[in-house]
Order: structure tokens, then sequence, then C-alpha cells
């Protein structure tokens, strides 16, 4: 096994606050794991895993990496692990040798620990990290993993900067991000998107797992609120994209949406049972939707994928970047069905539409046809 850089190598301790944060997060997804879009089987498979792998039940890792030509093995570095759970699936693929995770929490590292243990998954080791203020050892890593933790680095340039300089010659940085508005502070037309579609779904869908009642509307949170409770999240997502193309150049990028799907079904995706026909339509429906406003240009994706390699030198970045996203519809091919199943996904879908019809949000949605060229 390869040498693996020593802790030493990190510095920074995190702001208390975040580490707390991230404590009680890693305490409650340990009690109830079904809390956000990614959390359905169903989401996770044909709209995340099928868009980044070209296939629903192919580890979406391991297809990035087969499309950006990154070959398995070699020395890792996952900085944002938490508790670890994709580190572990890469590890059972035998994507890497060797893999040291960081990460700010302490509860989020000791479920790290203790799960890699029982799994006699000895080639993953943990640090505590402060992605604010921290170092690694030139060259230490062939790969660099960052899944859904670059969007809580207030310093991206420091830290893209330690992430290249962090890199092996040949190194490739994986990264899986929100990247969408400043502090959850979302577009008027994306959260009156969700409120109408939030009005249309039956009361058995909406029942909060948070709280325990309906879920009636989606509130947005004010900046202040963030600073209180969580001052790192999504502190700079909007400039994610450009401060990346300024030091790496990105060989593979796919947008997966979230735009709707993230903030919609927050809270409530544990009512959706996909085995069920009717709920799975549902969320086959909500997705296409989705896929739509985005690739029509009316919704800007939030969530992206991508490999990027480190340039010798920053450079400038245009308007847009260099690197543009495949479209959604494009990203995910059609999963083969067999013509029985097709035929009652089609009856569920359209009794499904008849529901929606009738409810109220479905005389805002169809003000949406003219901005998204399609009729419904």
């Amino acid at each position: 096994m390869s040498d693996i850089p020593a802790a030493s190598s990190v510095s920074g301790s995190a702001d208390p606050r975040v580490a707390q944060r991230w404590d009680e997060t890693a305490c409650v997804r340990a009690r109830n794991p079904l809390q956000g879009w990614l959390d359905s089987q169903l989401l996770f498979g044909e709209v995340f895993q099928a868009r980044l792998s070209g296939a629903p039940h192919r580890n979406w890792l391991e297809g990035l990496m087969t499309r950006g030509g990154v070959p398995k093995g070699g020395r890792w570095a996952s900085l944002g692990c938490g508790a670890a759970g994709e580190e572990m699936g890469a590890a059972r693929l035998g994507l890497f040798e060797s893999l040291v995770g960081f990460d700010a929490s302490p509860a989020s590292l000791e479920l790290a620990r203790r799960s890699t243990a029982a799994e006699g998954l000895h080639q993953l080791t943990f640090e505590p990290i402060d992605l604010d203020d921290f170092t690694l050892p030139p060259g230490a890593f062939d790969v660099i993993l960052m899944n859904m933790a670059l969007h809580h680095v207030r310093e991206l340039p420091a830290g893209l900067e330690a992430v290249r300089r962090g890199l092996a010659p040949g190194g490739a940085l994986l990264l899986n991000e929100f990247v969408g508005p400043r502090q959850f502070q979302y577009p008027e037309a994306q959260v009156e998107t969700v409120r109408a579609l939030l009005a249309a779904l039956p009361e058995s869908l909406r029942r909060d797992t948070a709280n325990g009642v309906l879920k009636r509307d989606y509130a947005v949170w004010p900046v202040e609120f963030w600073n209180r409770v969580d001052p790192s999240e999504a502190i700079r997502s909007d400039l994610i994209l450009s401060e990346v193309e300024r030091r790496f150049e990105i060989t593979v990028r796919v947008d997966y949406g979230g735009t709707i799907l993230n903030l919609l079904l927050e809270n409530i995706i544990h009512n959706f049972d996909s085995e069920d026909e009717k709920d799975a339509a549902i969320l086959r429906l909500l997705a296409a939707f989705e896929a739509v406003l985005v690739d029509s240009g009316f919704l800007d994706s939030d969530f992206t994928a991508l490999v990027a390699r480190p340039l010798a030198h920053d450079r400038e970045v245009p308007p847009g970047g260099f690197a543009p996203p495949i479209r959604l519809g494009a990203a995910a091919p059609a999963a083969p069905r067999g013509a029985g199943a097709a035929a009652r996904e089609i009856a569920a879908l359209r009794a499904e539409l008849a529901t929606m019809r009738s409810s109220r949000g479905w005389r805002w949605l169809q003000a949406l046809r003219g901005l998204v060229g399609r009729r419904w």
C-alpha cells in the first residue's frame, strides 16, 4: 500500500458552528436516511447515476472516472467525506489503493472509522480538517474527491490552490457539487415553480419528516439565518465553476438538475414508494418537467459533477466558462421496459396529469408553456 500522508499535513480547525451543525446532521441522518431528493432509490438511479454513468445501476463515481479517463487505483483524498458512505462504496469497487478522508465533523469521522473498521476496509483512514484553512503535501494524491463539500468553502481560491498543489502529475479532481445560488437565495421563478408543484401534490405525499405536519410551502431563509446557523452553507456556491475553471481544465461536466427536485422533495421524499407505480410515475414526471425547464434555459441546473485536471497557471475565464454542460434530456438514456410496464406507467401518468389539472396550482403551470416551449 502507498504511504499515506501524515495528518500534520492538514492545518486549521473548523468554525465550531460548522462542526456542530455537521455533527447534528450526521446523527440525524443515521436515524433517518430519507431526507433529500437523492435519498430516493428511483431518483438516485434514474436521474443521478444514469446521467453520470449512463446506467441507473452503475456507480456514478466509477462512471465519471470512465468518462474522464481516470484510472483505478492510486492514492486518493476525499475532502469533506462526512461519514464516508460514498468512499466505502468506492473501496468495495476497488477504485483506489488508499484513501484519506478529511472532515470538520468529529461525529462524522467517528461514524466513518467505526463503519470502515466493521467492514475491514483498512485502506481508508480519516483526519480532521478546516476546509477554509488547509494544506496538503505537494503531489501527494492521484485523485482528490470533493463530494458536496466545495460549496462549504468560503476561501475558494486558497482551497482550490491547495487541491491543485496536492495532486500528483496527471492527477484529477473529481467534483460533485451544488453550484446554485449563494446561501440558497433562490430566484422567484424557481421558488414559485416549486410552490405550484407542491400545491399539486396530494396530501399523502406532503407529510414533512422534520415536524410531522403537511409541507404547504417552501420557505427561502434569509442570509442572516444561514450566517447564524451554518455560515459555511453554500457560501460561495455561485462562484465554484468559474473558480475551478480558472485553475483546472474541466474535461467532463455533467449537470444533473436538482433545481426543482431538491427544494420540492426536501423532507417529504420518504412519502414516495419507488416500488409503487403511482409514486414512481409522479417522481418520473417531476424529473422530466425539471429537465424541460433546465434544458430550455428557463432555470439553471443547481447540481453538477465534473472531472478536472490541474493547469500549470491560472487563466481568465470568459462569461459562461469553457466547458459546456450536457443537456439533461440527452444525459440519461431511456431505461428499457417491457410493453406491459410501459403501458401501466403511461396510464399512471395520465391519471396523475388529470389530478394535477384539477388543482389550483395547474393554472400557474399553464403560464409556463410559452417559456418552455411545450404544451402540457
